[in-house]
Parts: structure tokens; sequence; C-alpha cells
């Protein structure tokens, strides 16, 4: 059944992405030409693209599935895969196409692509999960290691049955351990090394069991060509983020990176904001702003914009822009604005209640300052009354400050009045960035506009 999977999947999947390939092309040439039918330069162009994928999809082994896989990591890996073959196959159409490829065309093509391969790998990963759960593709595994880190993987693999991996239960160094659990007892490492070991898939080895046992489980697998995995004693949360090193023989361990201090997730990011700060620029700015500096004129004497420094990705100061909402005073640098503030002009009361006030900060995100998700930046003199009281005030500051955050969405918006008030927030905001996705980013957009449509009452 094993060698089965193995000989039909890759082909079947490859074959799968080569049929939505080609109705993607095939639609993207109706779209930019009304007609299904191939010229003789979109005939090579179809070419290359149809034969150049499953190779290049082979050669990336696009089609291993991990069964410990998020569904956000399939989703990144294909867009990376689409990102790298769109360029390869630019390229070579430069060389091959005898007339310039219509621009409608290539954009209708790679859009699609993005969108509905991705759903297709999604899918498939969903399909694979749920034939795992129902027993196929099934892989059968042992614990040695009758403690915590066995039980905690024995549970694990019980509660997640689409990862295809069986336990029955845990092996034991000693032939009865110490202490009885609800967690069924297979026997002893003896007996596993002598007679089971070969109807084991591979093994799982405690971190705990002494050195001279690991070697001994290890040079017996080796013996069967069966695997072993390590369960590293790993204490904290904190280490969920970490990323192993190797310094030629020396182990290094980095226990506190975060998912955006990889360059693919930065570049994600970066785009989105992009795209995002562009369109409500173009769409949106390209008219507020001179309606909304009439009524602000109108109002106070003064300048349109509000500038005030903050605080941005590793203390980095940058001027924070918004709408002004209150009359020119001495007092705005520290302090804050109150509900129902005398200062507050009556358009600033609305801009500031359903926070418009802060849409010219997605110039800030253009120029890179800001990113439209992240933790809000602070006035300097805020920071520095709190960034010595609250427990890792600083790691907030280890990505760029956004125009809404999670703090936010979740309901923290108004004034900062005392300790407990910063703390819920940076803690809001820690956990935003240990756990970061860009669907996360997404929900957060929605809870936020949700949060304003409600009514909440907003940040400074």
């Amino acid at each position: 059944m094993k060698k089965r999977f193995h000989r039909y999947f890759p082909p079947l999947f490859i074959a799968g992405e080569v049929l939505v390939l080609s109705a993607i092309f095939f639609i993207a040439l109706f779209i930019a030409f009304g007609s299904f039918r191939l010229e003789e330069t979109y005939f090579y162009a179809f070419l290359i693209y149809i034969l150049g994928w499953p190779i290049y999809s082979y050669l990336n082994r696009d089609f291993k599935i991990g069964r410990a896989v998020s569904y956000y990591s399939t989703f990144k890996k294909a867009f990376t895969s689409v990102f790298v073959f769109v360029s390869i196959i630019s390229l070579l159409w430069l060389f091959v196409a005898e007339e310039e490829i219509n621009r409608q065309f290539i954009m209708a093509l790679v859009l699609f692509l993005f969108v509905w391969l991705t759903i297709y790998r999604v899918f498939v990963h969903l399909v694979l999960d749920r034939y795992r759960a129902f027993g196929g593709n099934i892989r059968h595994a042992a614990i040695v290691g009758y403690d915590k880190l066995g039980f905690r993987l024995y549970d694990l693999l019980k509660r997640k049955p689409h990862y295809g991996i069986r336990c029955e239960g845990i092996y034991s160094v000693h032939d009865v351990p110490s202490r009885r659990t609800k967690y069924p007892f297979l026997g002893s490492l003896e007996g596993l090394l002598e007679d089971r070991l070969e109807k084991y898939d591979f093994v799982y080895l405690s971190d705990r069991l002494p050195k001279v046992v690991k070697d001994q489980v290890i040079q017996t697998a080796d013996q069967y060509a069966k695997k072993v995995k390590l369960l590293p004693e790993l204490k904290t949360d904190i280490l969920k983020t970490f990323v192993l090193r190797r310094y030629e023989s020396i182990s290094v361990i980095d226990v506190n990176n975060l998912p955006l201090d990889r360059a693919f997730n930065r570049f994600v990011k970066r785009l989105f904001d992009v795209v995002f700060s562009t369109t409500i620029i173009i769409l949106v700015l390209s008219w507020m702003i001179p309606l909304f500096a009439l009524i602000i004129k109108l109002q106070s004497n003064g300048s349109v914009f509000f500038k005030q420094w903050r605080e941005g990705k590793q203390g980095e100061k940058f001027v924070c822009l918004k709408f002004r909402t209150m009359v020119i005073n001495k007092e705005a640098d520290h302090m804050w604005a109150t509900k129902n503030d005398p200062r507050t002009t009556s358009f600033g009361s609305f801009l500031r209640k359903t926070s418009l006030d802060e849409f010219p900060q997605f110039i800030n995100v253009f120029l890179g300052q800001m990113s439209v998700v992240g933790p809000r930046p602070h006035p300097l003199s805020l920071n520095n009354e709190y960034k010595d009281k609250v427990y890792k005030f600083a790691k907030r500051h280890e990505s760029k400050p956004g125009v809404t955050g999670l703090a936010q969405a979740m309901g923290y918006r108004g004034e900062i009045t005392d300790y407990f008030q910063m703390n819920s927030r940076v803690k809001l905001d820690r956990f935003y960035l240990q756990n970061w996705s860009f669907i996360l980013d997404i929900k957060i957009i929605f809870l936020t506009l949700f949060g304003i449509a409600k009514g909440q009452e907003k940040a400074y």
C-alpha cells in the first residue's frame, strides 16, 4: 500500500496541476482575445508553459505534502513555485516568441495562476488529510520513553489522525514503568528491539532517555533501515519559534525567532502593504485630502496634517501623519486626546469616531515606515513612560508599526491611562508577532472595520 501511494500520487498530483494550468492558459487567452484559438506565437508559448511546469514541479518536489504541515505552508510553497515558474517562462518566451505577448493575457495568466493553483494545492492538501484520517497512507510509530515527552506526542497523534501516524502505546526502558497512567504500556525497550521493530516505520525517542539507550536504539534502527526521531525537551513556549543552525560541528538554537524574520514572509507582507496602500492613496486619499483639507481649514487655523514623531521598527523614529482633529495647542505632544476633549473640533470628532483621521498613515505605509497591520506606534513620550515598566515592551518594536493592530482589533482603542491598559496591548502585540501569518493580517483588518462600524472609541 505504501509503495502504491508513492508510485501513483506524484503523477496524479502533477497531472491535476497540468489540467488546472491548461484551463488557466485558455481562460487568459479568451479574456485577452475573446477566443480560445491558438495562434503560432501562443502555441509555442503554451508548449513551453505546459511542458515546463511538470518538470519544474517534480524537481521542486511540490507533491511532497508533509504530515504535520499547515495549510499556510502549502499556500506559501504554491505562491513561491508560481513566482519562480513565471519568472523562468517569461525569460524563455523572450527568446522563443517572435512577437510581443499581449499584456492583458500575461496579467490574466499570472493572476489566475496565483489564485487557482494555490486553491488546487490547498484542496489536495485537504483531501490528503481526510485520506490519512480515514486510514490511507498510514505510518506506524513506536514511542520510547514513558515520560512527559512521550505522553505529549501520544496525545497529539491521537488528536490529529490526519497526520496519518498511528501509535498504539509507549515503550519504557524498564520492564514496568515506575508509575501507571492512562497511556498504554507496550513493554520494555529490549522487547521492541528484539522482536517488534520491523513492524514500525519510525521510532520516536524521548530526550530524557540516557545517551547509551539512545545510541542503542539508533544503531539497531539503522540495521533495519528505520528512521529515528528525537523529541527534544524544550521547556518554554518561547522556543516554539526556534531555528536550528550548525556552526560546523556545533549545534546552535535561535530561541526567539519570529515569523517575520523570514525573508519570504517579509516579502509577502511588504507586497500586500504596497498594493493596499497604493489602492487607498489612488482611490481614497486622492479626493479625501483636498475635501478634508477644506473642511479642516474652515473650522480652525493651522496645517491640514497633524505630524508627530513616533517610534518604529528597531526604535527608528519617523513622522506619523494624521488629519488634524484639534485646534492648534501646545499640549498636543504630551497631553493625549480624551473623550469629549474640548480641543477637538466638530469635524475632528467625526474623524476620530470613524478613524478617518488615520488614513494619511497609508502614505507612511507606502514609504515603508509603517505596515497596514502591526503594533500601533506610540508617541515618544508614551514609549519612554512605559518601556521600563511593561514586560518585554521592546519586543513590539521588532516589526514595523501598523495602521491597525491586534490590540485595536480586539477593542483596545481608547485612551491609555494606566499600566494595565498598556500591558494588555503589549501582550497582544507580542502574540501577533509570534503568530504572524498573512491570514491573521486579513482577519485583523476585518475585525478593525467591524469594530469601527460598532462605534468603538479609537486610540490616541
